[in-house]
């Protein structure tokens, strides 16, 4: 979960409260805040990762305020005059298409602030933004640009500006191969034939996301107006950093102005900060939390977390959700909060009223048994996404089109079917991790989901994979023949030719005459295809014949 760090002053200043350190960590347990470490006037918190709002001082200063009782409402102020304009160029929809943006006028920058927004920045990219791939946060001092905002893309020699904490201009290319953030970040980018870049009317650059800012554009104590832009792939998460963005630096003052987003076929309004609205029930209240209390009661500890609630119809209510609010999905996300505002500790413990003895479930003593043989042969478990896309699944693998059960409205082009088969997922995960030292051994035990009989079946497979600069088939060879012998059972093996493997170095697997997996060396060129420059050995197991297996100990 993220850890932030607050400044125990600054805290209880905008909570409006004359508290100490350890004062506030009663505070901070109360609204979904674990104290982790005081030192001296520095508070490390940790914050569950679906509450973005709590992700900075401000935020949480909010949360203290309503759980109080001295907010009474929240309300944002807004700028009088109209949105200011962003035109996104088509050159950017093969790139980085999404972009969403506003400002905030009129607000003081502390030091301190100034960390929190830094803070609140880099926790979103590590959390919604998935390290800036799905969405990137821009922060500049408005007074420092001229009025309209072109978002565009460029060929990266066409690219001068100077990044931030530089000295001298660069071109695209020299920013992701000279600074530290475009290193870091060059693979966001790397195999792009322009790169994004928001300039104002005049040209003047602002950043090249979703790498760096320029430094003339960067905050201090002295600005007074600030522009923020968020970009990605996402729509979701792009939207979600926002609001959390702009509504946090609102509780520092200043009037939000909103932005017009002109793409080439629509115009939008960003942000949305619309409150919304949800349905509530006392019996829902009783059902999840066990609290049997009137709705007037319930509406009233609602209030306590920065709800609005309205006034009780029988035994409904309808509850108005703050915009940065973004976990609240469901009625029982409502009923959690009524829970923290009544206080956990007076929650009285109840015994279940059925005793029940539990046995293990079908196939749990073959996978513990699997999983020490793999331990033990130096390999470490990991566990990838269910979801995945037909890119990795099938072209990066080089692996044949085939029936992978489709999910009908995926919120990302990146979780478009669910899994068949476990390689290419590690696959991705070694690409993702070429920075850690080698040799690399994995290897999960889990489900992949097929289509049997017209309808989608799960289905436990063992996939592994060793990664070194020096391998050889018969190392992974000798792992399958180690694990069968430890499940009792003998491993056969007859030449396979087939992707993802190079002919000649791969296998199928047989035991008890029946074919249960694959193992090989895998092709120079999917190992391209994934960002490796070391060899692969890979396994996959069909664990269903053996479930049988059961009486191991």
């Amino acid at each position: 979960m993220p850890t932030i760090t607050v400044n125990a002053k600054d805290l209880a200043a905008q909570a409006g409260i004359d508290a100490e350190p350890e004062q506030l960590k009663e505070l901070l347990s109360s609204i979904k805040c674990e104290t982790e470490e005081i030192n001296g006037d520095e508070i490390s918190v940790e914050v569950t990762s679906d509450r973005p709002d709590l992700f900075s001082a401000e935020g949480i200063a909010r949360a203290i305020r309503f759980y109080r009782g001295t907010m009474p409402h929240y309300a944002i102020n807004r700028f009088e005059g109209p949105p200011l304009r962003l035109r996104v160029d088509p050159s950017t929809e093969g790139v980085r298409p999404i972009i969403v943006a506003a400002a905030v006028r009129g607000v003081v920058i502390s030091s301190e602030a100034t960390r929190q927004l830094m803070q609140l920045q880099e926790k979103l990219h590590n959390t919604y933004g998935s390290g800036r791939k799905k969405a990137s946060i821009g922060i500049y001092d408005m007074d420092a640009v001229a009025g309209e905002f072109v978002y565009a893309a460029r060929a990266p020699s066409k690219i001068s500006f100077v990044p931030l904490e530089c000295s001298s201009a660069m071109d695209g290319a020299e920013i992701l191969g000279s600074t530290p953030k475009g290193k870091e970040y060059a693979h966001l980018l790397s195999d792009k034939s322009a790169y994004p870049l928001l300039t104002d009317r005049g040209g003047k650059v602002l950043s090249m996301p979703p790498i760096i800012n320029s430094d003339t554009t960067k905050v201090t104590e002295r600005t007074r107006n600030i522009f923020i832009d968020v970009t990605g792939l996402d729509e979701k998460a792009v939207g979600i950093c926002l609001v959390i963005m702009v509504t946090s630096i609102l509780e520092r003052g200043g009037r939000l102005q909103q932005v017009e987003v002109a793409y080439r076929d629509r115009k939008v309004i960003t942000p949305r900060l619309d409150a919304r609205t949800q349905q509530l029930t006392t019996s829902a209240v009783r059902t999840y939390s066990g609290l049997d209390m009137p709705a007037g009661a319930v509406a009233s500890l609602l209030e306590r977390m920065g709800y609005a609630a309205s006034k009780p119809k029988d035994e409904a209510l309808e509850v108005t959700v703050p915009p940065y609010r973004v976990d609240v999905l469901h009625e029982v996300d409502l009923v959690e909060d009524v829970v923290i505002a009544y206080g956990l500790n007076r929650i009285e413990p109840e015994f279940p009223r059925l005793l029940t003895v539990g046995t293990p479930l079908p196939g749990t003593r073959l996978a513990s048994r699997v999983r020490d043989l793999m331990i033990g042969m130096g390999f470490q478990e990991v566990s990838t996404y269910h979801l995945a896309s037909r890119e990795v699944m099938e072209e990066k693998p080089m692996l044949p089109k085939r029936n992978l059960i489709e999910i009908i409205k995926p919120i990302s082009l990146e979780y478009t079917v669910l899994r068949d088969t476990l390689l290419p997922k590690l696959l991705q995960l070694l690409g993702m991790n070429t920075h850690i030292d080698y040799p690399q051994r994995i290897f999960e035990y889990g489900a992949v989901v097929k289509e049997r009989g017209g309808r989608p079946e799960n289905i436990t497979h063992l996939g592994a994979a060793i990664s070194d600069d020096k391998l050889s088939f018969e190392e992974m060879q000798a792992v399958v023949s180690a694990l069968f012998r430890g499940l009792s059972k003998e491993a056969r093996f007859s030449a396979l030719s087939s992707p993802p493997f190079i002919d000649g170095r791969a296998a199928k697997v047989y035991v008890d005459g029946v074919e249960v997996g694959v193992v090989g060396e895998t092709s120079p060129q999917v190992l391209v295809n994934f960002g490796m420059t070391c060899p692969v050995l890979l396994l996959e197991i069909d664990m269903s014949p053996l479930l049988n297996l059961e009486s191991l100990s």
